[in-house]
């Protein structure tokens, strides 16, 4: 079987003394010998303590409650409590059917003074069976026999271990996040009792499981909900996914609805619960709506003549949120405001039945869920939008890195929508952001256990007041960061490992850090991913401040912090003001010592995942500066890394570094295909002429051929003919020679008998009828060709 967490039991022995004292013991001991943890009151309750917040302590945390069905328990008003209990925590009840009723015999054995009317009246009673007074919850629930002298024992036994065994896990989880949420209820739900990291993850996950071809072994109470909802909240900087909007007279199905979208793990916000201890109402109903993804409407007479309603809902339709309608109480068409008329809305006043009910929360949620991811950054932007407003545009909010790449491509989709478009902030603040340079680094990164949220919201608030550049993961990190295969290399395990568990961006956000400021509390000393960051922050040689929240064992810290420069907040009577004044002075000590580290070593990291490629090495002014911030460090803190001195010292070497023959080898060969290539589609044809003709001028003289003879029309010539023309010899026309000219050449050449004319002058038209014409003995063939066409006179 398996073991529960410490401090857990598989079950909890519910039974009565004098019927199944003996059967208990004989239980108890082979389910122990069966290697399960079992609360028993003979072996549980320690002397001189108060047994019954012992017994209500034992069916809390144990996961299946074992009730013994016999007369003697089921008329015990303190096995009733114990059912109560059970019920009321939702705990998987197992019945067990030891006794059916008791005999006269029976009866007079416990009770020797016991008359015939004492039994007759203790029959009429229903005392002496299990049936009459059995709680109506145990009479639903399938029973195990056990069944003195009728069911087999071990059969039975055998059976009990397999109801042990289906969804253990299941319902584990369910004690173990019911002790939690007990104890978050019982520290008047303070923020630093809710879950946290992964177990908050795991009761988000838990919760969302359901069981659609079984009943489950048990359900969510109210309770586990809210706190995993609360949970949630906590971690994602009070946002909510859900603002409900109601009158007072309505608080019934408000708290129903809230209820409902809890368990289907949704994040609520309601006027009773959200509103911070001296907050302005109006402030806080503002902010209420501005960080919900929708606002759900409960709609009745009472809203509609709500100031607060109508105040919510047209800062909502300003806003462009969705919004939801529920009718709750019907409602007449005219009362009903212009801008809900054309929304669809779920009426539930025509619900009869439960299953009506569940039909409308179905619709509810199927709402919800459709285009969640739009309106989840349509909040966040819009959120981040707001806040730098009020801030007086504190560019230390705008948004940078990935959050910004995510916003320009979510604005792109938003304009094209018909419904719920971004506002006007959102398009400034967008806008904005992308106007700004991008930063190499940031001031700081705050790493903080998610118990001590509410305090770092604050100091996180503060520093941008002071126009510092937080990383902070409920603003900074993405909803889901993808994890890129070329980050962090396989031989930084401790960043590789980082990566893995919490994402890219904080890897990123560590690397760009000019300091890191750790909250340090008992929940940080014990939160491995805090433990991961500063581990990795130490590799980098981040300067770390830390700021001691509560007090702490000394032993119990990070090995990081050893040299951290300490700021204890305790201080001044613990206000905030003093020691955060502390905190800046410490954050301006040396800045740009501390920027320069950051900036050469997110160089130095981007040439290392390059393949320290040359081109990403200093040069001029930054090589310069460089040396000077290397001369620096032999006196300052933080100390430069290995992998900053071998990226200067790269950059230093790069003029004095021969080239090597590879490169050599490779550019010629490069160079060699690009002639090739040119060659190949023309690219060289009039540079060869050229140089071919440059050449043949070069070549040596060579002795005249006598077989050819060649007659230029020279400029005497050209002026010449120019003379016959005027005296009307020959008759002007178009080109280089007159065709009459020309006819007399070819006759005076044809009488040589030569084997081929060629004539080599620009012409562009066609000859005359009686030179085209001119007939050659059939031995002498004469070719007339020139640039643009080739006249082959022949007979």
């Amino acid at each position: 079987m398996y073991e529960p967490r410490p401090g857990f039991d598989n079950g909890f022995i519910s039974y009565g003394r004098a019927d199944s004292k003996a059967f208990a013991i004989k239980l108890y001991q082979h389910l122990t010998e069966y290697g399960l943890k079992i609360w028993f009151d003979f072996e549980n309750i320690p002397l001189g303590v108060d047994f019954q917040n012992q017994i209500d302590d034992g069916i809390e945390k144990a996961d299946n409650f074992l009730f013994i069905i016999a007369p003697h328990s089921i008329n015990s008003a303190y096995c009733r409590k114990e059912i109560e209990l059970a019920i009321k925590y939702h705990k998987r009840i197992i019945p067990l059917l030891h006794v059916e009723q008791i005999s006269r015999d029976t009866w007079q054995q416990r009770n020797p003074q016991g008359t015939d009317a004492d039994w007759d009246a203790y029959q009429a009673k229903g005392l002496h069976s299990s049936f009459p007074n059995m709680h109506p919850a145990i009479g639903k629930i399938n029973w195990v026999y056990f069944r003195e002298g009728i069911d087999d024992f071990e059969q039975s036994f055998s059976g009990l271990l397999e109801l042990f065994a289906r969804h253990k896990d299941y319902v584990h989880q369910h004690t173990y996040f019911l002790d939690k949420s007990l104890a978050w209820e019982r520290q008047h739900k303070g923020s630093q009792h809710l879950l946290i990291g992964e177990e908050r993850k795991q009761a988000e996950a838990w919760l969302k499981v359901r069981f659609k071809d079984e009943q489950p072994p048990c359900t969510p109470t109210d309770l586990h909900c809210e706190f995993i909802s609360e949970s949630i909240k906590n971690a994602y900087n009070l946002m909510t996914q859900v603002f409900l909007s109601y009158a007072y007279e309505n608080e019934a199905v408000m708290r129903q609805i809230r209820t409902s979208l809890w368990r289907a793990g949704f994040t609520v916000w309601t006027n009773t619960s959200d509103i911070q201890t001296g907050e302005t109402f109006e402030a806080a109903i503002k902010q209420g709506v501005a960080q919900a993804d929708n606002l759900v409407y409960l709609l009745s007479p009472d809203s509609l003549n709500s100031t607060y309603c109508q105040q919510e809902l047209n800062y909502a339709l300003a806003l462009n949120k969705r919004i939801i309608p529920v009718l709750v109480s019907p409602v007449e068409p005219e009362q009903i405001p212009p801008e809900l008329r054309s929304l669809h809305y779920i009426d539930l006043t025509d619900n009869l039945h439960e299953e009506d009910y569940r039909l409308d929360e179905s619709q509810l949620i199927n709402i919800l869920d459709h285009e969640a991811v739009y309106y989840h950054e349509h909040k966040i932007f819009l959120a981040k939008a707001l806040k730098w407003q009020q801030q007086n545009r504190n560019s230390s909010i705008l948004l940078r890195d990935y959050n910004l790449r995510r916003a320009e491509a979510w604005l792109q989709v938003a304009k094209k929508r018909t419904q719920h478009q971004p506002t006007a902030w959102h398009e400034e603040f967008i806008t904005e952001s992308l106007r700004q340079p991008p930063e190499v680094s940031h001031d700081v990164f705050i790493s903080y256990s998610d118990a001590d949220s509410d305090f770092v919201r604050k100091l996180n608030d503060a520093l941008q007041m002071q126009g510092k550049t937080t990383w902070f993961d409920q603003e900074s990190i993405p909803t889901q960061a993808d994890l890129p295969q070329d980050r962090a290399s396989g031989s930084d395990s401790i960043a590789l490992q980082l990566v893995i568990d919490q994402g890219i961006e904080r890897v990123k956000g560590i690397e760009r850090a000019n300091t890191i400021v750790a909250v340090i509390s008992l929940p940080f000393v014990n939160d491995a991913d805090v433990a991961k960051e500063l581990a990795y922050a130490q590799t980098l040689n981040k300067r770390t401040v830390a700021i001691l929240h509560q007090e702490t064992a000394t032993a119990e810290l990070p090995l990081a912090l050893e040299n951290a420069h300490w700021i204890d907040f305790r201080k001044h009577g613990g206000e905030f003001l003093p020691n955060f004044g502390e905190l800046i002075r410490t954050l301006d000590s040396d800045p740009d010592y501390t920027r320069t580290h950051t900036r050469l070593l997110v160089k130095a990291m981007e040439w290392t995942q390059k393949g320290q490629d040359d081109s990403f090495l200093l040069r001029g002014k930054d090589l310069v500066a460089s040396k000077q911030w290397l001369q620096e460090s032999a006196d300052k803190q933080p100390k430069p890394t290995a992998l900053q001195l071998d990226y200067i010292k790269a950059s230093r070497e790069l003029p004095y570094r021969k080239i090597k023959r590879r490169s050599v080898v490779l550019t010629s060969a490069f160079v060699s295909l690009l002639v090739v290539v040119a060659r190949f589609l023309g690219g060289m044809e009039s540079a060869e002429l050229r140089v071919y003709d440059q050449l043949m001028r070069l070549r040596p003289s060579e002795a005249q051929d006598e077989r050819f003879l060649i007659v230029e029309v020279d400029a005497a010539s050209s002026e010449a003919l120019r003379r016959d023309i005027i005296a009307e010899r020959y008759q002007p026309g178009i080109g280089t020679v007159p065709d009459k000219a020309l006819d007399e050449v070819l006759a005076i050449l044809s009488a040589h008998q030569p084997r081929l004319i060629g004539l080599d002058f620009y012409r562009d038209y066609q000859a005359q009828p009686e030179l085209a014409e001119r007939s050659f003995p059939p031995e002498y063939p004469a070719l007339v060709s020139s640039y643009r066409q080739c006249l082959l006179l022949s007979h």
